[in-house]
């Protein structure tokens, strides 16, 4: 297949597009015939040799003898926590029995069948029942295979026990019916899409013959989907509504039982996504309460993390009131108990609770959050239940992972890092600022092989008012005193993050004769509610500032960098933002390749556009701002457009619509379409074209002394 340079106004005028020998059209060449396809394959290869990962799985605490016990590729190293010193005699140490391993998590887990649906069949806890969804109805089957029918009014718009695409997409609801633990009700979603729009897609375009595929899916504006709850008692067979309150447009959302069945829980959130609500509904009667709510100026945090403890009364939530988001210990019953921490900082997740009615309140929180010098930095915090003894378990200077924690806090055992610093197996002690290392990754296969790590840059946002961090990655072959194009990597959307203090091997495709830039931008997480916010309203604008002005920012401080030879790439919003880049900032970025983007926000679904941009009729000024389609006229570069045509998230009308403007304004592009692929393209072709285009308009020459 040949990308063909389009000029004409009309896509069935493609097979006749004429074009001159001295032209050279454009192609794409297969990935390994790509000039130094070879060095990227061989790096891609070699990084993961280059570096032996730390750490330990096993760790072990004498606190009477004040030690700690980590083992270490078979061997027992034994750190001495009241000196901070490794003992030399670990040999002649006796080594504690393996204690009772403690619960510990990343955070929440949200599995699903399939991206933006729901389970069709769940199992109660013991197995005693199944539900399942068919038809649009509910059924519940025993364990001797007796089926009865929960609902019989179940259509194509109003479902019951199922939810929507845009639901699993957007709020990661991947179940739609839910037993209580003690097998006594099945709460189950009662689905309305009788108002929300349909969008139909093609399916077979490689076969004889084309199927519809359609979906009920709202765009910014549309009306939404209603949900409701209902419940149903298994003994008695009857089916009540739970009450979620009397406005119809709002989300209803993370359903779900308390450990001890009394209560049936739910998140509620309004439309403007800015207020939420959990709500704590009575199983039996259906009505309903609000235990927490939270308010936000731009849109409330749609995942908040919710760990119950043992008495299935109290549950440790998170919340962002306080601009940052910060661990809070609730009692369904009783409301509020205690702030767990200073809230003055964004944690990240929960590591380990520890339950004990000797400690305040009767346990203590450890968690993982920034709140040190540097705000990439991760360390490790903990907080009694009462909402004291709050203390910072790591020191400054590194970026801390997989921890061990000795039970009276007196010691922690951590992986850490920085951009600079290899990883290292390291103990802190008690107050100490500075860890024992015990281990240190060994570069010297690294410095051996000529690669280069990436390495953390930062910069001041164009108006000064916030600090942004970005990563650099190397060739092989970097020379400074030559010039050298600069490829952006981007995603860049909200909720997402790319760059950390680690320490990283350069990305192999700069082995193509890269500079590569990964850049957080204003809008992106981690960084509390105020960085997060700046786009509010915003997309494209703020968030693609930030990307063109850190590469102006690096292009002032590296003579390295060659400012006319400066593309960027990314899927999905990273598509967004790479064909926007080309429109919006032509003085800065020349070539683009934009993987299924959003072209105009017009056309994505309510939940994540309204999320952040509010509607068209409210915000109708900032959606043209920062639409692709609308700006189409501003092309100068180089753009080759990808996209999947059974793409049921990011629909082809996005791409559609761009080509069909740039080519009703007479604007050379390329293009190419996958007819079997959806969001993910993984044919082969889409590798080869992107990289061929990126080496064939970025790196069309050797670089030369500046």
């Amino acid at each position: 297949m040949v990308l063909l340079r389009l000029m004409l106004p009309c896509l069935l005028c493609l097979p006749v597009a004429k074009l001159s020998v001295a032209e050279n059209a454009s192609s794409w060449d297969p990935f390994n015939d790509i000039p130094r396809a070879d060095e990227v394959n061989r790096a891609s290869m070699e990084t993961r040799r280059l570096l032996t990962p730390v750490g330990t799985r096993n760790v072990r605490w004498d606190l009477d003898a004040g030690l700690a016990f980590v083992r270490l590729d078979g061997d027992w190293t034994v750190v001495d926590l009241r000196s901070c010193e490794i003992r030399e005699d670990a040999s002649e140490l006796e080594v504690p029995r393996a204690g009772k391993k403690r619960e510990q998590s990343g955070g929440r887990s949200w599995g699903g069948p399939a991206r933006g649906r729901q389970a069709t069949r769940v199992v109660s806890s013991n197995e005693t029942w199944t539900a399942i969804h068919e038809d649009h109805n509910v059924l519940l089957v025993d364990e001797t295979d007796v089926t009865r029918a929960i609902t019989t009014e179940g259509t194509d718009r109003m479902r019951f026990g199922t939810a929507s695409w845009v639901y699993g997409e957007e709020l990661d609801q991947s179940s739609a019916m839910w037993f209580s633990p003690d097998e006594r009700y099945l709460a189950f979603y009662a689905f309305d899409v009788s108002e929300v729009p349909d969008y139909y897609l093609l399916s077979g375009l490689t076969k004889l013959r084309t199927t519809v595929m359609d979906e009920a899916y709202p765009k910014p504006g549309d009306a939404n989907p209603i949900a409701g709850i209902r419940i149903y008692d298994i003994d008695s067979g009857k089916t009540i509504t739970a009450e979620v309150g009397e406005e119809s447009d709002q989300y209803v959302y993370r359903v779900a039982f308390s450990p001890d069945s009394k209560f049936l829980t739910c998140l509620l959130m309004n439309r403007l996504q800015n207020h939420q609500e959990l709500l704590v509904i009575d199983p039996m009667t259906g009505t309903s309460r609000s235990l927490i709510a939270e308010h936000q100026p731009t849109w409330v945090a749609h995942d908040p993390e919710m760990r119950w403890l043992e008495d299935g009364r109290r549950f440790i939530w998170s919340s962002e009131r306080s601009g940052f988001k910060t661990y809070e210990l609730w009692d369904i019953e009783d409301g509020l108990l205690a702030v767990l921490g200073p809230a003055d900082f964004p944690s990240s997740s929960i590591v380990e609770v520890r339950e004990d009615p000797q400690l305040p309140g009767g346990g203590r929180l450890i968690f993982s959050g920034t709140g040190g010098a540097h705000p990439l930095n991760v360390h490790l915090h903990a907080a009694d239940f009462d909402g004291g003894g709050y203390t910072r378990l790591t020191g400054d200077g590194h970026t801390h992972s997989n921890f061990f924690v000795a039970p009276d806090l007196s010691a922690t055992v951590a992986v850490g890092q920085a951009w600079d610093a290899p990883p290292s197996l390291m103990v802190y002690c008690g107050g100490a600022t500075e860890p024992v290392v015990l281990a240190t990754t060994d570069t010297s296969r690294l410095a051996d092989s000529g690669r280069r790590p990436s390495e953390l840059f930062e910069f001041e946002t164009e108006d000064g008012s916030e600090t942004c961090f970005g990563r650099v990655h190397f060739p092989r072959d970097f020379d400074p005193s030559k010039s050298w194009p600069i490829l952006v990597d981007v995603y860049g959307g909200p909720e997402s993050r790319a760059i950390s203090n680690r320490f990283s091997v350069s990305n192999p495709m700069t082995e193509f004769g890269f500079v590569m830039v990964q850049i957080d931008n204003r809008g992106t997480e981690g960084r509390g509610k105020a960085f997060e916010g700046a786009t509010y309203l915003k997309l494209g604008l703020t968030d693609l500032d930030d990307q063109a002005h850190g590469v102006k920012t690096l292009l002032e401080r590296h003579d390295w960098g060659d400012p006319d030879r400066v593309g960027i790439t990314g899927h999905s919003y990273g598509g967004y933002m790479s064909a926007l880049a080309v429109l919006r900032h032509p003085e800065t970025f020349s070539v683009a390749v934009a993987g299924a983007p959003v072209t105009d926000w017009r056309n994505y679904d309510t939940i994540y556009t309204e999320r952040y941009m509010r509607t068209p009729a409210e915000n109708g000024e900032n959606y043209d701002a920062g639409s692709c389609v609308k700006l189409a006229r501003n092309l100068e570069g180089e753009f080759l457009l990808l996209h999947g045509m059974v793409d049921d998230n990011v629909h082809p009308s996005n791409a559609w619509q761009l080509a069909s403007a740039l080519q009703s304004l007479d604007i050379p592009f390329e293009m190419q379409f996958f007819p079997d692929s959806a969001h993910g393209i993984y044919s082969p072709a889409f590798r080869s074209a992107k990289w061929s285009f990126l080496v064939d308009h970025l790196v069309d020459s050797e670089p030369e002394a500046p």
